[in-house]
């Protein structure tokens, strides 16, 4: 493996770090949500090559993407109901087909229109969706107009300008977060860009730390209050959060570069970055079942139990070649894609 592919991988693990400790630590979650899913868009976009097969392109990605989101979506809903379903059973205490419609519909409705509807087991299934359509648009205007760098500015400024009149304007919950798509694009095609040109300067993690401690020192001191939630469309103030969400992308970028090559953490850090797709499913409704254990009420522990609980299921779950094409996406003996590698984010 090349030692460029190794540091994406550290890239990778860096990442879902970054979204387990945001969603369990809560002094610093508020700061880690300024940059950690555009980092997952940039990487994703970093990584990107041109598909001039559209329909390989999406079948490729739709069994990637999808199928483990419809497989995690039905398992997530079955464990929920099933001490109700046996419940039932027990007590012989079985409703009316109609009832069972009646009860079921608006959950299963909630379900498949997904996006930010989706909370707690479910709440990071708006991000598969939204990167699925991101890559197949992104896809669909590289290749017409990827040539013209000035017109594909152009249209990443609108479409980082539709992103903020969606955030100001229209508050509506779009299926699948589909709406995010319009902001999730610039993040994409700047890591695409960044990718080209194989920008790779130690100086730069400078730059970064000093953007982001500024915009933690001004948040701090009410002079401007900055957010930057992707799944809830609130994108904070106008340029300003985007550029610190770029800080914290190349914060990350240059620690991946750096810490690659170390002996323990870089392995660690590449066998999280392989398993970081799962762990996005997974540690959410590991942590939240955890969490009543008196041991795991430390925030910190809890963080290492979801990311170590998470990566055991993930080295099960890739020796069953079912479960791989389920869970992981990975239909290598079908045509369809291939095993997890460095351009599946």
């Amino acid at each position: 493996m090349s030692k460029r592919i190794e540091w994406i991988d550290c890239w990778k693990g860096l990442a879902i770090i970054t979204v387990v400790v945001g969603h369990i630590v809560d002094p610093v979650s508020k700061y880690i949500f300024w940059f950690h899913m555009p980092l997952f868009f940039f990487i994703s976009g970093y990584l990107y090559s041109k598909k001039t097969d559209y329909s390989a392109f999406f079948k490729k990605k739709f069994f990637h993407l999808i199928v483990p989101y419809f497989s995690f979506l039905f398992l997530f809903t079955l464990v929920q109901y099933l001490p109700l379903i046996i419940d039932s059973w027990q007590q012989k205490k079985f409703l009316p087909i109609d009832k069972i419609i009646i009860f079921t519909f608006p959950i299963i409705w909630k379900q498949l229109y997904g996006g930010a509807n989706l909370v707690l087991w479910f709440g990071v299934f708006w991000f598969v969706t939204c990167l699925f359509f991101t890559q197949q648009l992104y896809n669909l205007i590289y290749i017409k107009f990827g040539s013209n760098n000035w017109l594909m500015i152009r249209i990443m400024l609108c479409s980082y300008c539709l992103a903020m009149i969606n955030y100001y304007l229209i508050k509506n919950v779009f299926p699948w977060n589909i709406n995010v798509v319009a902001m999730a694009l610039p993040f994409y095609w700047l890591g695409h860009m960044a990718a080209k040109s194989l920008l790779i300067n130690s100086k730069l993690i400078i730059l970064g730390i000093i953007i982001f401690v500024a915009a933690i020192l001004i948040d701090a001191g009410t002079l401007l209050h900055f957010t930057f939630n992707m799944k809830g469309t609130s994108y904070g103030v106008f340029i300003f959060d985007f550029i610190i969400a770029l800080s914290g992308i190349i914060v990350t970028q240059q620690l991946a570069v750096l810490l690659h090559n170390k002996p323990y953490i870089g392995n660690a850090l590449r066998e999280l970055g392989n398993a970081s797709m799962l762990i996005m499913y997974l540690h959410q409704p590991i942590q939240i079942t955890i969490k009543k254990y008196p041991i795991f009420a430390v925030q910190g522990i809890r963080v290492i139990g979801a990311l170590i609980i998470s990566y055991i299921i993930y080295k099960i779950i890739i020796n069953y070649s079912i479960m791989r094409q389920l869970f992981l996406g990975d239909f290598s003996n079908y045509e369809v894609g291939e095993i997890l590698d460095n351009s599946k984010v």
